[in-house]
């Protein structure tokens, strides 16, 4: 038997496994090593069989301590309360984001800005909203304010990657941890049109105070991701996730 016909008996076997034990999004189905002896197969007939299933967002496979196989759903998991960037999330589960830049401008801070900045009134800020795609499918809509003193010329960097690498980079800013509220809204015509979705289609909504290790607020933020392609998870997700293209 070839590695294709022997891959496409233990794809159909795990297929078959998984749907019989219900098994949910997350959940670890075991080591390669262990799956391939369970069903009999070489490991290169598995690792056939666990390329498909990956494509089609059925697994998805993870390296290190913590790693093994998981099932999937294509969701993306968005850790809350985290001082990982978008990019570093979903470069954890094996994807790269493309961050398109909406706009950037130096603005007045709104009161609920303010107060979280602790900034007087009108104080000016920068406004930058960026839009997130994954595997070139809309993922998410964020604006993030910063204190337009504290990070001067940052309305005229690159944005298109890690906002929070720049303000390591660029202002030494050491982050120390932030602070999320999740809760469900339905999309206006802005959001509806640069997500690409309906209006009034469901979303979720971050909102976020960051600061830094000396407790001082740098960035508010509203991030608002599609319900259909997020999971919002607690703890952290296991290290080195498999990459496609540069594993």
């Amino acid at each position: 038997m070839t590695t294709g016909s022997a891959g496409e008996v233990a794809q159909q076997r795990l297929r078959e496994w998984m749907t019989a034990n219900a098994f949910l999004p997350g959940e670890r189905l075991g080591s390669e090593r262990g799956l391939a002896e369970r069903f009999g197969v070489s490991r290169a007939a598995l690792r056939w069989a666990l390329d498909r299933l990956e494509a089609g967002n059925e697994v998805r496979r993870a390296m290190g301590r913590t790693g093994g196989v998981f099932a999937d759903d294509g969701k993306l998991q968005r850790q809350v309360n985290t001082t990982l960037g978008v990019p570093a999330i979903a470069r954890q589960q094996g994807y790269d984001v493309t961050t398109t830049v909406r706009g950037c401008d130096v603005v007045k801070a709104s009161p609920a800005q303010a107060r979280a900045l602790r900034l007087d009134p009108g104080s000016p800020v920068v406004r930058i909203r960026r839009l997130r795609s994954v595997k070139g499918m809309s993922w998410s809509l964020d604006e993030s304010v910063l204190p337009a003193a504290r990070f001067p010329g940052v309305e005229r960097a690159d944005l298109s990657g890690s906002l929070y690498a720049l303000l390591r980079d660029a202002f030494s800013l050491r982050i120390g941890r932030t602070e999320e509220t999740v809760e469900g809204v339905s999309a206006d015509a802005e959001q509806a049109d640069a997500l690409d979705v309906d209006r009034g289609a469901s979303l979720l909504m971050l909102r976020r105070i960051a600061w830094d290790d000396a407790g001082m607020p740098f960035e508010w933020a509203l991030d608002a991701f599609r319900a259909d392609r997020t999971r919002l998870q607690l703890a952290p997700l296991p290290a080195n996730w498999k990459r496609h293209g540069d594993a």
